[in-house]
């Protein structure tokens, strides 16, 4: 009896607590919304303006809601709005964030807005660097002349405050800057839950010149910080730059999930020669400011000159290009796959063109396409630890990666992995071009290829006036049509360590078909003091293929001085650990069971000049070392 006497007023104690917050905050109801009105009681526009920092408006039905003008936020509020659109019916945007404001939208759709003039205190001198002489020519004109007063920015939404979209669509929007959205200077936008920024548009007023400040971002204009954390940014175009997001100078992006599927930018690729040709950048992506790559899908974008899937550069400021302001880009997840340039002169970077302080540690580079750099074309430092490069396409060069430019700190490392690219032209896996330095002290350039028989470089190709230096990691597996299986050199190659294993030439047409791990050309210099050349195969020089003179180049110089060179074939002519036409001395290390005709050693031409001050030649088949009469 005393038991149940006490239950109801235990009942009353949990109902009180519950009412009073006791038993947690409940989900606030927030200020009724009750008109789909532009103005008038109960509207948005009237509730807005009558709310209290901190207030939640619930739009209560559901259907559109027709402005006369823009909904300008100035104070801390949430707005619901599931069910609901609010169509800027393209009369200017339909939001305005002002400085100050932290504003959450839930839910319904923003729509068809086309923006506000671009006051000329909010332009950005600023441009690429590097740019064509004839770009440059181009923009240098345009800065003279007075800036249009027409240009428009922002299409559907303005945020200058602190603004959180969770399940938000944004589309139909039109501008010059910022199709759907601009984030000014200072602010702070965030993306979660299941937003949608898609069907927006940056048109451009002069198709001709890239000012910076028309045709660019059809998703958004970041000038601020902005935080992909959710949803997507999908289908959305651009005339010049980003068709998803363009981030300006200064900018921060972080993308942790969610999309930049499907973007474009659209203005054609013009001009004949590297000199002059001119086209847009960036398809899902154009960045000026620090990019953070954590967990997004970056899929399906397209670019008719640069960066199909991500753009990120360094700008300069002045006609004269004299002061370089440079970005960094860090990837540690996320997927950049199935992008690609159009164009069909001088395009780059299918998947990423850099030219920023880049590290990549994880995620995958998968299935993308261009000219040159099929999965990415850097110009400035990049250092690789991690992720999967892979499946990439090249129509000319680096299938996997193109590095370009001295001076610049080039590293692959780590558990890196550069597997399954393809280049018509040359370097399969990667290009070193334009006086390059790369380093490989870990990771794998593993089974890629080059499918042309006009060059080389299954693995890697080093042309001319560039160093590749390979202290770890391996080269393995990869095929080559016509010469250089696992590399194809024509500047220098430094081995101290690591492993060139079961690389392949295929062509048996005379004059092709040498080299299966390494490829010299005249003028071309490898030192082997460590790591090992083994089991590769090629009609001759099963291991090594080097040159002598062509030309105006000097005879290519081989010293092997630790490395092992060993279970390497010729099938069916000569040297299977060398095929020496050029210069080949053996100071330590071995050259051991390897295979072919005559030469299962080494293989000298007449003109092939050998020497072996140490180091062994020993139990190649059918003989050691064999000199050409």
């Amino acid at each position: 009896m005393t038991t149940n006497a006490r239950m109801p007023a235990l009942l009353l104690l949990t109902l009180t607590l519950a009412a009073c917050g006791g038993g947690g905050t409940p989900t606030p109801i927030g200020t009724s919304v009750t008109s789909l009105a532009d103005s008038g009681a109960g509207s948005l526009r009237d509730t807005l303006a009558a709310a209290k920092s901190g207030d939640t408006l619930r739009l209560t039905g559901t259907g559109t809601l027709t402005l006369a003008s823009p909904l300008t936020i100035d104070r801390d509020v949430t707005i619901i709005a599931t069910g609901v659109t609010i169509d800027a019916a393209g009369k200017g945007r339909a939001v305005d964030v002002a400085k100050g404001a932290t504003v959450t939208m839930q839910g319904g759709t923003l729509k068809g807005g086309t923006g506000a003039v671009l006051p000329a205190s909010v332009g950005v001198a600023s441009m690429a660097e590097p740019m064509n002489a004839t770009a440059r020519a181009r923009l240098q004109v345009a800065a003279l002349k007075p800036q249009a007063t027409t240009l428009t920015y922002g299409g559907v939404l303005s945020n200058a405050g602190t603004l959180t979209l969770d399940g938000v669509t944004v589309t139909g929007g039109k501008a010059n800057s910022g199709g759907g959205m601009y984030n000014t200077e200072g602010a702070t936008l965030t993306l979660k839950g299941t937003t949608n920024v898609t069907g927006n548009e940056a048109t451009a007023l002069n198709s001709d010149v890239n000012t910076f400040d028309q045709g660019l971002g059809g998703g958004i204009y970041n000038k601020g910080t902005l935080t992909l954390a959710g949803g997507r940014i999908d289908g959305n175009r651009a005339t010049w730059s980003g068709g998803g997001i363009v981030g300006a100078v200064g900018s921060v992006t972080n993308l942790t999930s969610g999309s930049v599927n499907d973007n474009a930018c659209t203005r054609p690729l013009t001009g004949t020669t590297n000199a002059d040709v001119d086209g847009c950048a960036g398809g899902g992506l154009y960045m000026l400011g620090d990019v953070t790559l954590g967990g997004t899908s970056i899929s399906g974008n397209t670019a008719t000159h640069l960066g199909g899937g991500i753009m990120v550069t360094s700008s300069c400021v002045g006609a004269e290009c004299t002061t370089i302001i440079t970005p960094t880009f860090t990837m540690t997840g996320g997927t950049v796959e199935n992008n690609r340039t159009t164009g069909t002169v001088d395009n780059g970077g299918g998947g990423l063109w850099l030219n920023a302080r880049s590290t990549i540690s994880g995620g995958v580079i998968r299935g993308n396409s261009s000219m040159y750099g099929g999965g990415i074309d850097t110009w400035r430092d990049l250092t690789i630890t991690g992720g999967v490069i892979e499946k990439n396409t090249a129509t000319d060069g680096g299938g996997g990666i193109i590095f370009i430019r001295p001076g610049r700190t080039y590293r692959i490392g780590g558990s890196a992995q550069i597997s399954g690219n393809t280049a018509a032209g040359s370097g399969g896996g990667v290009t070193l071009v334009q006086n390059a330095q790369v380093t490989m002290d870990g990771g794998s350039i593993s089974g890629n290829a080059v499918t042309g028989s006009a060059d080389g470089g299954g693995g890697v190709r080093v042309l001319t006036g560039t160093v590749f230096t390979l202290s770890g990691g391996e080269i393995k597996g990869n095929t080559a049509v016509k010469t250089g299986g696992g590399i194809t050199v024509g500047g220098t190659v430094n081995m101290t360590g690591g492993s060139i294993t079961g690389n392949t030439v295929t062509s048996r047409t005379e004059g092709q078909g040498g080299g299966g791990g390494i490829r010299l050309y005249a003028g071309a210099s490898v030192t082997a003091s460590g790591g090992t050349i083994s089991g590769n195969a090629a009609w001759f020089g099963g291991g090594v293929e080097t040159n002598g003179a062509f030309q105006t180049s000097p005879t290519s110089t081989f010293v092997l001085s630790g490395a092992t060179v060993s279970g390497n074939r010729a099938d069916g002519r000569d040297g299977g650990g060398f095929w020496n036409d050029g210069k080949l001395t053996i100071q330590s290390g071995s050259v051991t069971g390897n295979s072919a005709r005559n030469g299962g050693g080494v293989f000298n031409t007449r003109v092939g000049v050998y020497a072996q001050p140490g180091g062994s030649v020993t139990g190649n088949n059918p003989d050691n070392v064999f000199n050409s009469q």
